[in-house]
């Protein structure tokens, strides 16, 4: 059964020597790496989740016998992003008051307003002796839209958005940045997003890579089709990658996610047998999908890190990824993978599926296994433990 409410926790019978860690993870929306990041990070810690809500289609961490409270209901929520945006915020600062019981709390996704109240209150109670939690980080990457998407943004939107936008970001850029410098310890996923953090809150922070092997992944074979599961966001580009095998009848692509972009994705993809929309599939599903294609494609804008790069290699499949971001980090081209110029275009993505054949493929799936071995759960949670002194 769900868990709604932390009311029925007793702390005053939890062994005194064993921390009481809490996870802030902003909400789960999708079945994305950070969500099975999330989920895999409570297990293994045996924390509690609060979240602003859990969608139905997304990953459910209660599914995985893990405490979760869920600050709205789904059914509460705006659909209107900006007004969400205000909600999230509004949950995490308003209705955390519990997390005054635990010893740590780390944050993941845009929540560290929740800092806020325990701030407060330890402001208010200087110098008594009461301890206060610990506040750390995983931070997947300073908010985007803040940050390194902040100009694009602004010049799609028209002048009475720009008007809106901009104070919007200002105070948010102002919120991030002092709540940010207040935290004990920031991680981070990946050298590229460590880059990030340092360039734009002039912050120091750990890297540790995620888990990506939290799926019984295997190689079922090479059919005779490229897989994309990237969330259907325009800074993904699947968009793109539909274009390209618009041009390209005799090659077949599946997509599988879902997002704002689907209903665009599927009227582009209409009338061409070659595509195949499925929308968002279970795990069941994925590990199908992705044991049977041939390669992937996975060519997102400035990537943090790219995850589901590295569980394509735990099948021991070939990534075509774009030449920047954390993908740097993960595809060697040629040998585990394909790599596009940042600045490709359509061509560029038709050039490097015709020339992935299905020996190339099968050739690269050492490369791949040895790759992916890199980004185990089991080194995670260790590396994760000794940096929060628990092991």
């Amino acid at each position: 059964m769900h868990a709604h409410s932390f009311s029925q926790l007793n702390f005053h019978h939890m062994p005194q020597h064993t921390p009481r860690i809490l996870i802030m993870h902003d909400y789960f929306v999708y079945k994305g790496g950070g969500e099975r990041l999330v989920i895999s990070l409570a297990k293994n810690l045996n924390a509690d989740i609060a979240t602003a809500f859990i969608a139905k289609d997304a990953f459910d961490p209660r599914d995985e016998g893990i405490r979760a409270l869920e600050l709205y209901k789904e059914r509460t929520w705006s659909r209107l992003p900006g007004f969400r945006y205000l909600q999230v915020q509004l949950s995490f600062l308003c209705k955390t008051y519990f997390a005054k019981h635990y010893d740590i709390i780390i944050y993941s996704g845009d929540c560290l307003i929740g800092m806020i109240p325990m701030l407060l209150r330890k402001m208010l109670r200087k110098n008594t002796g009461i301890s206060f939690p610990r506040h750390i980080a995983y931070m997947h990457t300073p908010p985007r839209h803040l940050y390194d998407t902040y100009q694009d943004r602004l010049a799609s939107y028209p002048l009475w958005k720009k008007l809106i936008f901009i104070p919007f970001v200002r105070f948010n850029r102002w919120r991030f940045e002092q709540l940010s410098k207040r935290l004990d310890l920031i991680i981070t996923n990946s050298k590229n997003t460590q880059a990030r953090i340092k360039q734009y809150l002039g912050l120091e922070s750990t890297v540790i890579y995620p888990p990506c092997d939290t799926l019984p992944f295997k190689n079922l074979g090479y059919g005779d089709y490229f897989f994309s599961w990237a969330r259907l966001y325009d800074v993904k580009r699947v968009d793109q990658i539909v274009a390209a095998f618009i041009g390209m009848p005799d090659k077949k692509l599946i997509v599988a996610s879902g997002g704002p972009e689907l209903e665009k994705i599927k009227e582009m993809a209409k009338g061409h047998a070659n595509i195949t929309i499925l929308g968002w599939i279970d795990n069941k599903e994925l590990l199908h999908y992705l044991g049977n294609c041939r390669a992937t494609i996975y060519i997102p804008v400035r990537e943090d890190f790219g995850m589901s790069a590295v569980e394509s290699m735990q099948t021991g499949k070939p990534v075509i990824g774009s030449a920047e971001g954390g993908l740097l980090e993960i595809i060697e081209d040629g040998k585990n993978g394909m790599l596009l110029p940042p600045q490709f275009n359509i061509t560029d993505i038709q050039t490097k599926v015709r020339a992935l054949s299905t020996e190339q493929a099968m050739a690269m799936e050492q490369a791949c296994y040895q790759t992916a071995q890199k980004f185990s759960e089991k080194q995670f949670v260790e590396e994760m433990k000794k940096t929060l002194n628990l092991a």
